[in-house]
This record gives C-alpha cells, structure tokens and sequence, in this order.
C-alpha cells in the first residue's frame, strides 16, 4: 500500500503560510492614506445657475402704418400684431440682413387714397424678416428690425431669485459654440413665470463683448455670483463631519512622522458652491482631512488546491 503524501504536502504548504504571513503582516498594518487639503487664505463664492437665451434687447414690426409695433422684448415670444386695413405693398428697399439707421427708408406701400407712402426706420437695428413681397396686400407685418443690442434673458427659481441683486457679475457660457464671457445684472423681474411647471423670476445680464460665433437666440447658461468673500481660512464642504456639520478631522504629524487625526470643533462663516468660510478652529497649513486613499491586500488561500485529492 502506498504511503500518503498529502499530510508531508500539507504541513509544508502551512510552514510556506506562516512565514507569508510575517511578510505581509506590515501591509495589513499600513498606516491609512488620507486625502487631505492645505487650509489657506482664499475666496468662497456662492452662485445661483440659471439658464435662458442670449437675445437683443427689442424687436420692431413694420407695416403699413405710421408706426412700428413693438413685438418682443429681450428675447420673448413674438406677438402677432394687425395695422388696419389691408394695402398692397409698393416696393421695399432693404434686405434681410441689412443694417439700417433711424431715418433710413425701409419700404412704400399705397393707401386708401391711392398715395405712395414711404416707412422709415425710427431707431437703429438690423433687418430681421422679410414677411411679404412687393405687389402683395396685407394689414401684418412687412419686416421687422432687431435692436442689435445683446441681452443675456435667464431665468432663477423663486428660492433663489431673493438672492439675486442689481450689478452682480455672472459668467456666462453658449454651449452651442462652447464659448464662455462675463455679464452684469441689470434687470430682476418682479412677477414670476411658469418655466416647466415651475415659479421662475427672469434677470437680465447685460453683456458687451460677445465671443465669436454668437447668434441672438442661443441658449444660454449663467453662473451668477451673489455671495463672495475673499481672502478668508476655508475648507471644503466634504471636510465638514459630525451631526452638526461643524466638526473637522486634523492630520497631526509627530517628530518621527507618525500620523494622528484629531476631531475639532470649528465656527463656520458664509457657505459658498464648495467651500465654507471658517471663523474659529483652524490656522493656515493645517491639513484637513477629505478623504482616505489606498487599498486592502488581496486575502491569502490556505490548503490544497482547488480540485486536489486526499489519496495518490
């Protein structure tokens, strides 16, 4: 009868084990790695996203009358508008695209006497439409004329538009062109609107340098700045532990480098998008704890391997 090797096998592969296990015992032991941000003087800033279209300011309708019709503001929906009686169209003298100036002549029409009738522009703009063509009748519109002056319409929802305030800077970005620039509030609406089913305040931010490539009518979305504080001790908000929020962990390092944390209490001061201005507690170059880094040896497999017999 043969004799069995497995138990000579076995208490070999154990004695291989143990002296593993005294190899690998350190990395068991490592000390965690934190992830850890340097407490310094710098700026927290609170803003409030709101997106809308970057618009011009007004948009005339010429028709056969004395006077245009105002028919959008700021990039609003278009109102259809009616100027009387229905008259033919005698000529027009501009193009779609055209720039024209107050005073220049737009188009002739005939009216009710038979007389040839010349409609001027009363303000400077750009040609936006055309909507009927010379020897037609109608009592709408004939072209209209774009103000040319760019206005960023966005909308803020009713939780934060107290918080919106006149001459506040926004960073402003056109994603259809990915282009990025700075505007100014400089109008807050007054009655909310329904935006998706949603209480919305319109704010206008006037802009004066418009990227390459903007068009009135891209949408637009603004990061507007209504709380900065600059040059105070922050940390970031994912540092803030505790049932209160107000606690941090500190990395203390000793004089043979060994690592401690220590839990403290702190007073917070203003709440920006990702920092929290601290009042008491910390001092520049503390290193304040936002994460743990590393990862956990693979586990070690003791006895036979898979799929081996007792008996051979």
């Amino acid at each position: 009868m043969r004799k069995k090797r497995w138990p000579l096998i076995t208490a070999g592969v154990l004695l291989v084990a143990v002296g593993a296990s005294f190899a690998i015992a350190p990395m068991l032991t490592t000390q965690p790695e934190y992830e850890t941000y340097e407490v310094k003087s710098t700026a927290v800033t609170k803003t409030v996203s709101a997106n809308g279209q970057l618009a011009e300011t007004e948009l005339l309708s010429y028709g056969p009358a004395e006077q245009p019709s105002l028919v959008s503001v700021n990039g609003s929906i278009e109102q259809p508008v009616q100027f009387g009686a229905s008259l033919e169209i005698d000529s027009i003298a501009v193009e779609l695209g055209d720039r024209v100036n107050a005073e220049d002549p737009l188009f002739t029409y005939i009216d009710q006497l038979g007389r040839e009738i010349e409609v001027v522009a009363t303000s400077d703009g750009v040609v936006r439409s055309i909507d009927t063509a010379a020897g037609l009748r109608t009592s709408g519109s004939v072209l209209t004329v774009g103000s040319d002056k760019p206005i960023v319409s966005v909308f803020v929802s009713e939780y934060d538009a107290d918080l919106v305030k006149l001459d506040q800077v926004a960073n402003i970005e056109l994603d259809a062109i990915s282009a990025a620039f700075d505007g100014v509030v400089v109008g807050i609406g007054q009655v909310a609107q329904s935006v998706s089913g949603i209480k919305q305040y319109e704010v206008l931010l006037e802009v004066s340098d418009l990227p390459e490539g903007a068009r009135f009518g891209m949408s637009a979305t603004a990061e507007i700045e209504v709380l900065t504080k600059k040059d105070v001790l922050a940390i970031p908000l994912n540092a803030l532990v505790g049932d209160e929020q107000t606690q941090i962990d500190i990395l203390r390092l000793d004089a043979e480098g060994r690592q401690s944390v220590e839990r403290i209490d702190v007073e917070l001061g203003i709440f920006g998008d990702s920092f929290a201005e601290v009042l008491t507690g910390v001092s520049a170059g503390d290193q304040v704890i936002v994460g743990v880094s590393g990862s956990i040896p693979a586990p070690v497999n003791f006895g036979p391997p898979r799929g081996a017999r007792e008996s051979g």
